[in-house]
């Protein structure tokens, strides 16, 4: 089960948004977005309400954008509203960790929002503040306390040795379990050390209305059925994690194994929604998946420009995709300056930290040539050859597809061609006789698609912007 530190993260987690920059002004916004927009944040200011999803769905219906929710943020923070300026602090405490008089400034920042009766701003500038500002720190969470807010009670008694197994019997403990404070809930099962106790406690958060506790228990229940209940739960009740996760699921529902036995199937429409709020709320898993679902042509068009602050905001949370997400954009120039070295360096780095798509997107920049990087097929080759060692079903066949074309560097080899497609078709023991089925197929799709085509590309609508 979750361990008592990650659970008190999770409980601080919540906010967050999309690129380190701001994606632009919020100029050619619908006023009408904004307007609503300040309508909800007014709401959850004055309800104390600390779940931002309302705001991403409003920034997202009315803009189409996925980036848009930063911008329109700041300037509401600049307006005074204290959930967006809680909600910017948040967004940049990652950026600000290394940086004293940055972290400082974003502190006097989040304590306007405190000061302006924000109980959440007030709850994390408690939790930031501690380490240097202790007294403070425990004023603030005391003040959040007398609110009644049920997430300071439980970062209280964590913070005050209350949680040790000896002492859960304490009657401020009793007290406020007995009054359903799921975030204590969550805490306390972290802090047990059977796991039938911390499944215990798990499902009685989940009972009491916590969004974490049915994600954490989605990823342990071994009944599909169960477990698909429990990760529904969780994205209705808009944990960022499972919403991530359940728009993957249904994205690939036709593929993927663990859809089929959750017992879900294909819904473009709800995995998109799902993964575009999950991105716009600090999911950079989800950022990278909308970026690479535009940039291969799986979704609506959007401006390169787009797709690069995706893939931007992935690499900036140390996310290996994200990072060759970037490093492929700089190699073709497109929605960033073109700096095909630095691109390159980016994209074997991301490699190297199990980004195992590179390896495709370097074949492709080596069969079409990118830049100053001329056409080499045998180049392309080794990359797809090392597609094929990593656990790729499909680089054979793509290899088949472009050593039958040729290209600058090479003449057609139709003979080489047949060799790459056996081993593309080749029987795997260790699945199934209907997986092998299902992976010949689509070899011999593959392969007849870039040679109708006369073309083969990674990520094809990127490559499309670079010409």
């Amino acid at each position: 089960m979750t361990k008592l530190s990650l659970l008190s993260m999770i409980l601080l987690s919540g906010v967050g948004a999309m690129v380190q920059e701001a994606a632009g002004a919020t100029a050619g916004v619908p006023q009408t977005v904004e307007a609503r927009l300040a309508q909800v944040l007014d709401a959850m200011v004055k309800t104390n309400d600390e779940d931002f999803y309302e705001a991403a769905r409003v920034v997202l219906e009315g803009t189409g954008d996925e980036t848009a929710l930063l911008p329109m943020m700041q300037a509401a923070a600049k307006q005074g509203n204290a959930a967006a300026i809680t909600w910017v602090c948040m967004y940049n405490i990652p950026f600000v960790s290394n940086d004293k008089a940055a972290f400082k400034r974003l502190l006097d920042k989040l304590k306007v929002a405190a000061e302006a009766k924000y109980v959440p701003a007030m709850v994390l500038l408690s939790q930031m503040s501690l380490a240097e500002q202790e007294n403070e720190a425990k004023a603030w969470l005391m003040e959040a306390c007398k609110s009644g807010n049920r997430k300071a009670r439980a970062l209280y008694l964590l913070q005050s040795g209350r949680l040790e197994p000896s002492k859960l019997n304490a009657p401020e403990v009793v007290s406020e379990l007995k009054k359903g404070n799921y975030y204590l809930e969550e805490l306390v099962a972290g802090a047990q050390t059977s796991e039938a106790e911390a499944m215990r406690w798990m499902l009685l958060a989940e009972e009491h209305g916590s969004n974490t506790a049915p994600y954490l228990l989605s990823q342990t229940e071994k009944n599909p059925a169960k477990a698909a209940r429990h990760l529904q739960l969780a994205v209705e009740r808009h944990n960022v994690m499972a919403m991530y996760l359940y728009g993957v699921l249904l994205q690939r529902a036709d593929s993927l194994d663990v859809s089929q036995q959750l017992g879900l199937k294909p819904n473009a429409q709800e995995a998109y929604k799902n993964l575009a709020i999950a991105a716009m709320l600090s999911s950079p898993e989800a950022a990278s998946a909308i970026a690479m679902a535009y940039a291969n042509g799986e979704l609506k068009d959007a401006p390169p420009e787009r797709i690069y602050r995706l893939f931007e905001y992935a690499h900036k949370c140390g996310l290996a995709e994200g990072s060759a997400g970037v490093g492929y954009c700089m190699v073709l120039g497109v929605g960033c300056k073109r700096d095909e070295e630095q691109g390159m360096s980016m994209l074997k780095a991301a490699r190297d930290r199990g980004a195992l798509w590179v390896n495709q997107a370097l074949a492709s920049i080596y069969f079409n040539g990118a830049g100053s990087i001329k056409p080499d097929m045998r180049k392309a080759l080794d990359a797809l050859s090392d597609d094929a060692a990593s656990g790729s079903v499909y680089a054979y066949a793509i290899m088949a597809g472009i050593a039958a074309l040729g290209n600058e560097s090479a003449k057609p080899d139709t003979s080489a061609a047949e060799v790459y497609m056996s081993f593309a078709k080749a029987i795997n023991p260790r699945v199934d006789a209907q997986t092998n089925i299902r992976v010949a197929e689509h070899a011999d799709k593959t392969y007849k698609a870039i040679v109708t085509s006369k073309s083969w590309c990674f990520f094809p609508k990127l490559v499309k912007s670079s010409r």
